[in-house]
């Protein structure tokens, strides 16, 4: 019976767990009457309602890990900057202060639910959910490409997949650059199974997968980024001492050889790409970039500008695709100094757990799983100060939520990591005899 119900999923797990599939695949565009903008809005107002009836339904307590007050960095530099507004000050500078505080809350329930219905023991089936979670992602991206932009399709994610030059599926994220900031979670995850686990066969069908939806995904900030990450994750190895390094080196360029013929055998369009490259050659930017720098010369002129409150245009909606320069943009060099802030601490963070997790499993005081995933959480936050300069993976719609998981998961280990340290602590010490008394 206790063996029944290690391998088994009781009520308060599946819950937990359905939380991160809620987080991936709840359909946001079903209520047509509602623009874009507004439904990813009340998204996270669900996710917060969905997260309450999760908590109340398992009688979790919550707890507040040291990560999610991170999030209330960017607030501290709004209400700094808003104080500079005062003449001026409207419902936007009341609605700005609402999404880091939610954020936020996300962590402390992801915490709380992980934390509280999973052990050292269990904690393996938190890698088997995200698993399918991943398998999903990859067929519905699949679906996106066979399909195209049919109906059902379409409630999940609002951009166009056949649209201009080419196709480009982004899955449930919306953006394709997004998408490449999810699975670079799992391409961690799945690197360290390929050479250090028993499913090796599996984890390169799913590496290889996961790389033909990075490279059919068209987005050239997600290809520059997975080049970025795969040496990076070469320093890793190193750090960890896993002596993969050159192995990792060598698969990946043989991975960017088999896809490059595997495009050209079947001609596949990969026209915004090619017409990049195109306009690069000639000296000029295609569209994209072209609109990306000249946020860049707008957020730097305002943000020094108004250095201490950031840019009035701000209230008119201007949009600044550079989460660094967003920041400065909007709030100014407090803005800035937080959500850099925010980045170094979550990767510091996030590697300090990589390391005592690996620590740990060469001791065998740590499942395999959670030593994998402290590497994908790593992983993920390393992305995301690579992605942050052409986006908003740390706090725009579906992928906030993601990063909210992430860091939450990373603190979930750490709990574990302390625990069984604890315990080896303990059991190490010596008994005191009565004649030592």
């Amino acid at each position: 019976m206790q063996q029944r119900s290690k391998t088994l999923i009781n009520s308060a797990q599946w819950l937990t767990l359905s939380t991160v599939f809620m987080l991936c695949y709840w359909p946001t565009y079903i209520i047509p009457a509602l623009d874009d903008h507004t439904v990813q809005k009340v998204y996270f107002f669900i996710m917060l309602g969905y997260f309450l009836i999760v908590t109340l339904a398992t009688r979790t307590t919550i707890k507040v890990p040291s990560t999610a007050y991170v999030y209330l960095f960017p607030i501290i530099a709004m209400l700094i900057t808003f104080c500079f507004s005062v003449p001026n000050f409207s419902f936007f500078h009341i609605s700005v202060l609402v999404k880091p505080f939610l954020l936020f809350l996300f962590v402390v329930f992801f915490y709380s639910l992980f934390t509280s219905h999973f052990d050292a023991i269990n904690s393996d089936k938190i890698k088997k959910a995200l698993t399918i979670i991943f398998v999903m992602q990859l067929i519905f991206i699949l679906l996106q490409i066979v399909l195209g932009d049919i109906d059902v399709l379409m409630l999940f994610n609002s951009k166009k997949v056949y649209e201009g030059f080419g196709f480009r599926a982004p899955g449930t994220f919306d953006w394709v650059y997004i998408t490449c900031y999810f699975l670079t979670f799992f391409l961690s995850v799945y690197i360290i199974e390929a050479f250090f686990g028993k499913n090796k066969l599996i984890a390169l069908t799913f590496i290889a997968c996961a790389f033909l939806a990075i490279f059919l995904s068209q987005s050239k900030t997600g290809y520059l980024a997975t080049i970025i990450i795969a040496f990076y994750f070469t320093f890793l190895s190193v750090i960890l001492r896993l002596g993969i390094a050159t192995k990792i080196l060598i698969s990946m360029f043989t991975l960017l050889v088999l896809f490059i013929v595997f495009v050209i055998y079947f001609e596949i369009n990969l026209d915004y790409v090619t017409r990049f490259l195109s306009y690069l050659l000639q000296g000029k930017m295609d569209g994209s970039t072209s609109t990306r720098t000249k946020q860049t010369i707008i957020a730097l002129n305002e943000g020094f500008t108004y250095w201490y409150k950031g840019s009035p245009l701000a209230l008119e909606g201007l949009i600044i695709e550079n989460t660094y320069l967003d920041y400065l943009f909007r709030y100014g060099l407090f803005g800035l100094i937080a959500f850099i802030s925010i980045i170094v601490i979550f990767y510091s963070y996030s590697l300090s757990v990589c390391i005592n997790a690996n620590k740990l499993y060469r001791k065998g005081l740590l499942n395999f799983q959670m030593f994998q995933l402290s590497v994908g959480c790593h992983m993920t936050f390393f992305a995301a100060s690579l992605y942050s300069f052409t986006g908003t993976p740390i706090d725009a719609y579906r992928s906030a939520l993601w990063s909210c998981f992430v860091i939450s998961l990373s603190s979930y280990i750490n709990t574990l990591i302390k625990r069984q340290s604890r315990l080896l602590s303990d059991s190490s010490r010596p008994e005191i005899t009565t004649s030592q008394k």
